[in-house]
């Protein structure tokens, strides 16, 4: 998933990256943090007149604007990559963004050269990089999931339960070494922890589940309790899984589905005949009542006017993969130049969280290439359905 990091320039800027690399492995973060301040913040008194000079050469080059909260961004990565592996680091991560977030509580000062630092960090908290490391703060660090108070929540402090996001959420756009590297590393540790909650779960469902029919209700109640790791409630998740694991349409799971439709594409005369299949695979399981008022129809409009101009033409991969792709898009954010989500919230609505699931999980299985767009537009969709991560990830 995750392209290889690429470094933020060659040039004198390595001076401060190495410095920071040594210092992170050999100093207490209570110290390596007073050395940020001290450098990107403060500007006076520090220990090391190389870096400082390095530092006061880099903010006033041409390209400073551009390029030095680039750099601050790869420090603060490198401290982060190396800490998150500590068994105190998260809370040395925690002090730094809350450091980055006091920038404007610090005093005034007459000096050109700190000035100039401020103003480029500036820069830097105001663009796009910063908040990615503010989420992964929130995803090392947790937040409260109380199901009562989550929809008073901003979308953001949900992101820990949504690892294949993270690519899109947290990785930044000059993906340096060290930041896909913490990511990935994060992205791992808390699918797996995900995982192993969900199996304890399901395994104490079963037991309760048997406990209670040999020995009643109260010898149930008896049993140590496991929490439920998802925002779904049991019965949602007991239906989750059967909807995802087992027979989803008739005697067909998901794959049975897709195989079958994919077997069939081999035999697809023109990309006309192809588009009036995938109608029929898409609205196979759709509600018929909810299907016949707009549903169905739009969702044929939709699929007929993707590049009627090739309609005669033989089905190739590209057809298939543009077909898709315009299909995702209507059904989850409708226009890529103008985001809405009527369709997709009109099928929460009216078919619940998991059957809508199911609906885009049988595109993107004869189609996988279309599973990035999705993961892109699923962030606002993940969060709004409150599924669990894996129910929906590994499958894809």
């Amino acid at each position: 998933m995750f392209a290889v990091g690429k470094k933020v320039g060659s040039g004198i800027e390595q001076i401060i990256y190495e410095h920071f690399l040594y210092v992170v492995k050999t100093e207490t973060s209570d110290r390596v943090i007073e050395r940020f301040k001290s450098l990107f913040i403060e500007g006076v008194s520090y220990s090391d007149n190389r870096i400082w000079t390095t530092i006061e050469t880099l903010a006033f080059e041409k390209t400073a604007e551009q390029n030095f909260p680039l750099i601050i961004n790869r420090c603060c990565y490198i401290l982060v990559n190396y800490w998150q592996m500590q068994p105190t680091g998260r809370v040395a991560i925690a002090d730094l963004v809350e450091l980055l977030d006091r920038l404007n509580d610090v005093r005034m000062t007459y000096s050109r050269t700190v000035r100039r630092l401020r103003q480029l960090l500036q820069v830097y908290l105001q663009g796009d990089d910063y908040p990615k490391l503010k989420r992964l703060n929130a995803v090392l660090n947790g937040a409260s999931s109380d199901k009562k108070t989550i929809l008073d929540r901003p979308l953001g402090t949900l992101i820990s339960r949504y690892p294949y996001l993270y690519d899109h959420s947290l990785v930044s756009e000059e993906r340096t070494h060290e930041n896909v590297e913490t990511i990935k590393r994060v992205q791992l540790n808390l699918r797996q922890q995900q995982e192993t909650n969900l199996s304890h779960y399901l395994a104490y469902q079963v037991r309760r589940s048997r406990v209670k029919a040999q020995l009643g209700r109260d010898a149930a109640n008896n049993l140590p309790l496991v929490d439920n790791p998802t925002l779904l409630s049991t019965k949602e998740l007991g239906m989750a899984f059967g909807q995802f694991s087992g027979k989803a349409e008739g005697d067909a799971s998901y794959q049975d589905l897709s195989r079958g439709f994919v077997s069939r594409l081999q035999m697809q005369p023109s990309i006309k005949k192809f588009k009036g299949d995938l109608y029929e695979y898409i609205v196979s399981g759709v509600d018929s009542s909810y299907g016949s008022r707009t549903f169905n129809d739009r969702l044929y409009k939709a699929i007929i006017n993707v590049a009627p101009d090739r309609d005669r033409q033989p089905l190739d991969e590209l057809g298939l993969l543009r077909t898709c792709t315009h299909i995702l898009n209507h059904l989850v954010i409708e226009s890529p130049s103008n985001p809405q989500h009527f369709v997709f919230m009109d099928m929460i609505s009216n078919l619940g969280s998991v059957f809508t699931t199911g609906l885009l999980l049988k595109i993107v299985l004869i189609c996988k290439k279309v599973k990035p767009l999705l993961e892109v537009d699923y962030q606002f969709c993940s969060i709004t359905m409150n599924l669990p991560s894996a129910m929906v990830s590994p499958g894809w």
